[in-house]
């Protein structure tokens, strides 16, 4: 009796370009090809169905021409956050600050900090930024300072892709950016700037009339340099360093603001590179303080200095300046932020109001001759009755 002996059966081969899956112990892996190279992945799991997603997931980023592997899922916020600073230095980024220990920050940054240290960048999703929103508004933070924070994290994602950290896939699918309800609208009126230029000590009057009329920045005035200061052409000849647009400016010299500069030229100090020094001749560079205590003895608690940029802005518009002009004196680049610090204020809109009111006089004696019967006493007794 012949016996027969059955064979094995062949094992099938995988179709080429479909990967592979083995088991490592208790590990499955998966293994595919990018541009001709090999990768080979762990699954983390147990299960193969899991392996097979993660290989089917991995092929398909293959094939929409997308760079799939690991080493995307390893990229944490702190490598964000540190190529962030090194672009900002390496594009000169003037708000970027050194710290005690010499390492750069913002303290934009130094915020988001906190809540995403060790996150990994593909966890960061827009539930998180939700949550870090809800954290952040719990602290009573305003909308406009937690949009600043968003807004740079989103700029860190942004370059991670640029520089081929991440993939496009790998961003957030909406940075939940919310609109602002607390813009400021803050201006100085002529009696107010009076009377604070009066409370104020003598160093820094020159620079709020600077501010009032022009409405140059606070850093643009305390940085002047008696080099900038024309007085023969009449002009402040702003570097392009000093500058927030990085462009030379030109601001005209005249009345008040001339006086000022003047008189604070005479009382220089011997060798004073400085245009502003306090009396022992350290360099102003802040004055919060001092703003703080002529602002309350004046009764004018809900100013701040960045209010004299937006009353500079309407004095030049207000005086018949053309906006091409006034936006080269005030250092404003787009139209939509120019129109923006020009504020209307309430003596604006009555005074329009009494030019209806006069325009509708005109036009009524025109149409109603002497001998027209006046109806406004009929309506009254009307509504009277």
């Amino acid at each position: 009796m012949e016996s027969t002996v059955q064979a094995a059966p062949e094992k099938k081969r995988r179709d080429r370009g479909t990967g592979r899956i083995w088991q490592m112990g208790r590990i499955y892996w998966v293994q595919y090809y990018v541009h001709g190279r090999q990768v080979r992945e762990s699954s983390h799991s147990e299960k193969q169905v899991v392996a097979q997603r993660l290989l089917d997931q991995r092929l398909l980023e293959a094939r929409s021409g997308q760079n799939p592997g690991p080493k995307y899922e390893r990229v944490r916020y702190e490598e964000m956050r540190d190529a962030y600073y090194a672009s900002c230095k390496a594009n000169g980024f003037r708000s970027l600050n050194v710290g005690r220990d010499g390492k750069p920050y913002f303290v934009t940054v130094n915020c988001l900090n906190p809540f995403f240290k060790g996150y990994r960048a593909v966890n960061i999703t827009t539930d998180v930024l939700r949550k870090y929103r809800e954290k952040r508004s719990a602290q009573e933070m305003k909308d406009s300072t937690i949009n600043r924070e968003v807004s740079c994290l989103r700029a860190m994602f942004n370059l991670a892709v640029r520089d081929g950290r991440l993939r496009q896939s790998d961003v957030p699918a909406h940075f939940p950016i919310v609109k602002e309800r607390n813009a400021r609208k803050g201006f100085f009126e002529k009696a107010e700037f009076l009377k604070l230029r009066d409370a104020l000590p003598e160093e820094l009057r020159a620079i709020l009339t600077i501010g009032y009329f022009t409405g140059m920045r606070r850093g643009e005035i305390i940085n002047l340099k008696w080099s900038h200061v024309d007085f023969l052409g009449g002009m402040l000849r702003l570097d392009a360093d000093m500058t927030k647009t990085e462009q030379p400016r030109t601001v005209p010299l005249t009345g008040e603001l001339l006086e000022a500069l003047t008189e604070r030229y005479l009382r220089r100090r011997p060798g004073a590179e400085y245009v502003f020094l306090w009396n022992d001749g350290a360099l102003i560079k802040g004055f919060y303080r001092q703003w703080r205590k002529a602002c309350k003895s004046v009764g004018l608690t809900n100013k701040i200095f960045h209010d004299l940029r937006r009353t500079g802005v309407r004095n030049l518009v207000r005086a018949g300046v053309p906006q091409s002009v006034a936006m080269d004196i005030s250092g404003h680049k787009t139209i939509s932020v120019f129109k923006r610090y020009n504020i209307t204020s309430d003596a604006d809109l009555q005074d329009a109001a009494k030019k209806v009111e006069k325009y509708i006089a005109e036009q009524k004696a025109e149409t109603c001759p002497d001998n027209y019967p006046d109806t406004t006493k009929n309506t009254q007794t009307v509504a009277n009755a």
